[in-house]
């Protein structure tokens, strides 16, 4: 572990145990040479906790993480058979892991099951010591719609002195903020963050998403001043380098941003605020797996920091730890300011929806149009339509390297796989019956904003989806020119329905609320409910809002209970569920994922795995299920199985499955095998 009080070891000859981001779980020796000369080496020998580039194989240099220190007395050392290579630079100390970063990087390699250089790149930019160069992007100026001389509700006011007091007393403490849309959960967070910076200490505010990132930092700075500054992978690595610098130099002490924010290296951190802390998008799903949530919370106990996890609809596990005392959980039922929006419930069965449009949600949409208001439709399908089916035999192109159909985008005109990117252009004629008159089926976003443009000619009209928002600075430009009034319609996927705080919108579409209802995934009904919840919420800030969900299935207990933003009502039944099939939070969950070119090889190395580890775990009360074929059995051209533990696992018998997942790896050509700890998909 680092020193805390910054000592080093002595000079002359040293042996300097690294781990570096390879998947082999061990560390590796290098030799320290105090009197060669070399960019960015200094005359302090490294120490645990530093970060060093070194040669690895045929690469010149890759980034680890100094593990151990020792005396060498040998001039030419070598370790089992080899001649020990020399460290290559020593980084700044500003790339050093002090107490808190380090006890987070250790836990998270124990906790997943990772070697502890597969954490590492999580704690430094891309290439530590990048110049930063000025950003392409410009600044977008959004409309501030608050002040900080606004008094808090009691409701607030409660919430924020409990984090006050864990302040005061130093010893961190977890909040769970359960606040309605628009209950002002922000304010509270940026008085406890201000209190923080008072008492002379930091503070970190994760998103789960890039596209709020400049709303939320125009809010911020407007509140805190040039001691902000916003850290994701969408700026230069320059920059990245520039604000991991001046955050571990104490000139930047409030850091915002989506996940990566967390391993800002802030100096003396307060407060760590997880908006929005439902969100999955908070979960890694590349390697290294991690939970941004789960993370945050283990550097803020290392740190004696306070976390303030926030929402209008909480992840269930962390209700269930407010409700059983682990959390300090305060509730927001009420706006200060406007009211919750009315929801209506369109019957779509039956209804006729030229375009999808129920004739209510055009009435409602013209009437706020007419008023110079605001409006946001929601539909979460991108493209023009699902699918290019053939007027004769009704067929459709599915990816050829997924067992998933092709979406037909107009701009431009393809068809495109949303899961491994594959495209194509429509074929000339069908490839089953020959045919050679096609009609597209479905909608998505595409085809949404063509039909409003149509219905509503003199009305500016912006998207938001994957598709606008590739360029950098897209999510700034399109969402600024909405705050600002420039446009009266929104449509878009997901990226509407979170956390964006615009007063001019009067109306909420929703095209399809029972969408993601039938999907095969134990989190399915909680994540829809999520959404429903959240895109509801963008309206009705400060005068009377209208959300129209257009459904099926309006007697659905969840869309009733989203209509009459009743969380309450949702998580009762849907916990109780949980409990009976033994899901989290009721038990742990865990998966092993594996994939391999070819379907017989996928599932044999399937059921071998299965067998060691139903051997293994015998007898230990843990429930497993599978092996199957994952939900989307074939994607990016590998045949996907699974298999889930029910049950809590410790860290040597996680160890023990990594142990596995390694050994079928390195036994079985071309099969990949994933340990997934807390998946939160199933997918």
């Amino acid at each position: 572990m680092p020193r805390s009080d910054g000592s080093r070891p002595g000079g002359g000859g040293l042996l300097v145990e690294v781990a570096l981001p390879v998947p082999l779980d061990q560390f590796f020796t290098y030799r320290w040479e105090e009197a060669v000369g070399r960019e960015g080496a200094t005359s302090r020998p490294p120490a645990p906790g530093d970060l060093v580039g070194v040669p690895f194989g045929r690469r010149r240099e890759v980034i680890g993480l100094v593990t151990g220190v020792s005396p060498s007395h040998d001039p030419a050392p070598v370790v089992d058979g080899h001649a020990v290579r020399s460290v290559g630079r020593l980084l700044p100390p500003a790339y050093a892991l002090a107490p808190d970063r380090w006890q987070l990087a250790t836990w998270l390699a124990e906790y997943y099951a990772l070697p502890l250089g597969e954490v590492v790149p999580l704690f430094h930019p891309p290439t530590p010591g990048t110049r930063a160069r000025a950003t392409r992007t410009a600044a977008v100026d959004f409309p501030l719609h608050d002040s900080e001389n606004v008094a808090l509700t009691p409701a607030q006011q409660a919430a924020a002195d409990s984090a006050f007091a864990q302040l005061r007393d130093g010893g961190g403490g977890v909040l769970l903020l359960h606040g309605v849309t628009g209950s002002g959960k922000t304010e509270v967070y940026l008085r406890v963050i201000g209190e923080a910076l008072a008492r002379g200490r930091s503070a970190i505010f994760l998103l789960p998403e890039i596209a709020l990132t400049p709303q939320t930092i125009a809010r911020i700075t407007s509140r805190f001043g040039p001691v902000v500054a916003a850290i994701h992978s969408a700026l230069p690595a320059g920059e990245r380098c520039r604000v991991h610098e001046a955050a571990a130099a104490g000139e930047i002490r409030l850091v915002v941003g989506p996940r990566s924010a967390l391993f800002a290296p802030v100096c003396d951190l307060g407060v760590i605020v997880v908006d929005e802390e439902h969100e999955s998008s908070y979960r890694q799903e590349e390697k290294p797996r991690y939970h941004a949530r789960h993370a945050a919370l283990v550097r803020a106990r290392a740190a004696g920091a306070v976390v303030i996890l926030g929402s209008a609809t909480p992840d269930l596990e962390s209700w269930a730890n407010g409700r059983s005392g682990r959390y300090r959980m305060f509730t927001l039922a009420d706006r200060p300011v406007g009211e919750l929006p009315r929801v209506e419930l369109v019957d779509m069965r039956g209804e006729p929806a030229p375009d999808g449009f129920s004739p209510r949600l055009l009435a409602a949409l013209d009437e706020a149009l007419g008023a110079g208001r605001q409006a946001i439709l929601y539909y979460n399908r991108r493209g023009f339509a699902r699918a290019l089916q053939c007027a004769s035999c009704g067929a459709a192109e599915s990816c050829p390297r997924c067992d998933i159909g092709l979406t037909w985008h107009l701009r431009p005109r393809r068809l495109l796989c949303h899961y491994c990117g594959y495209a194509q252009a429509a074929p000339p004629v069908c490839p089953h019956c020959g045919g050679r008159e096609f009609l597209p089926a479905g909608g998505g976003t595409e085809k949404l904003e063509i039909a409003l443009a149509a219905a509503f000619p003199a009305a500016r009209l912006l998207r938001l989806d994957q598709d606008t928002t590739r360029r950098r600075g897209s999510h700034a430009r399109i969402l600024g020119a909405f705050a600002a009034g420039e446009a009266q319609l929104l449509v878009g996927t997901q990226m509407v329905a979170k956390g964006h705080h615009f007063p001019g919108v009067a109306v909420v579409g929703v095209m399809a609320a029972d969408d993601g209802l039938t999907l095969p995934d134990f989190r399915a009904d909680e994540r829809a409910f999520q959404l429903l919840t959240q895109v509801a919420g963008r309206t009705g800030r400060r005068t009377p809002g209208l959300v129209i969900f257009q459904t099926f299935q309006p007697d659905h207990p969840l869309i009733q209970a989203a209509a009459r933003h009743d969380y309450d009502a949702f998580a009762g039944p849907e916990l109780l569920a949980r409990e009976v099939l033994g899901y989290p939070p009721a038990r742990r969950l865990l998966r092993l994922a594996v994939s391999a070119r070819r379907q017989a090889v996928a599932e044999a190395a399937a059921m071998t795995l299965a067998a060691v580890v139903r051997e293994g775990l015998a007898g230990e009360g843990r429930e497993l299920l599978g092996p199957a074929p994952a939900v989307f059995e074939r994607l990016q051209d590998r045949y996907r199985w699974q298999l889930l533990v029910k049950g809590s696992l410790g860290a040597e018998r996680k160890r023990w499955l990594a142990a596995c997942a390694r050994a079928l790896q390195a036994r079985e050509r071309g099969v990949e095998v994933a340990l997934d700890i807390d998946p939160v998909g199933l997918y």
